[in-house]
């Protein structure tokens, strides 16, 4: 895992319209490490919304690559909101030689052995209701590395167990400071958050610069 936690802008952060250029071009501006959109689907054409919309109104996922394309360093956490549409994603982005900055997390459990095939990232997301135990689980058989939850999840105990196996949380959505320090004093693998400044500014107290 590495020294200092990944800061991953939520769609939407620092007050920008979730999913929109204006978002993006802000979450490049904080040059955060990653940055997550939600990807919708219209037939053969993906779009970034949470929810079902008008893709005429948003952001179309060839749009954003385009966007993405100026920024090589950066990771894209792909929340899909749709089944069966990561085959679409992977595709898109290898075609650009960009499959190694796409992370899947959302619905996509189904598809975790054909996204690394396609050389993108699978990160478990813990279901509602679902057991940690299941998750470890199933991460320990598929190879899967990351755990993306919510972070009252997270203890010191359950850190120091997944860390025993190699494995690390990805903490989901930390607009808290109160929480960003005790993550960050915890060293989680990721936190998205709303507010990667402030969460960027306390980073670099905890972790050093």
């Amino acid at each position: 895992m590495p020294a200092r936690t990944i800061i991953t802008a939520h769609s939407g952060c620092e007050n920008t319209p979730p999913n929109s250029r204006e978002f993006i071009e802000k979450a490049f501006d904080v040059r955060c490490e990653m940055l997550e959109i939600d990807i919708n689907r219209d037939g053969d054409l993906l779009y970034l919304s949470h929810d079902k919309a008008d893709p005429s109104s948003c952001v179309s996922f060839e749009e954003f690559l385009d966007m993405l394309s100026l920024h090589p360093d950066v990771r894209v956490n792909c929340d899909m909101k749709e089944e069966g549409c990561c085959g679409m994603v992977m595709s898109a982005v290898s075609r650009r030689g960009m499959a190694g900055q796409i992370v899947f997390t959302g619905s996509a459990h189904s598809e975790e052995a054909d996204i690394r095939a396609s050389g993108g990232e699978f990160w478990y997301g813990l279901r509602d209701g679902e057991d940690l135990e299941n998750a470890v689980s199933s991460c320990l058989k598929t190879g899967a590395k990351i755990i993306n939850l919510q972070s009252f999840v997270v203890t010191d105990e359950t850190k120091r167990r997944l860390d025993s196996l190699g494995l690390g949380f990805s903490c989901w959505t930390i607009d808290s400071e109160d929480e960003m320090r005790r993550l960050l004093s915890l060293g989680v693998y990721n936190i998205t958050t709303r507010r990667p400044y402030a969460v960027m500014r306390i980073r670099d107290e905890i972790q050093g610069k």
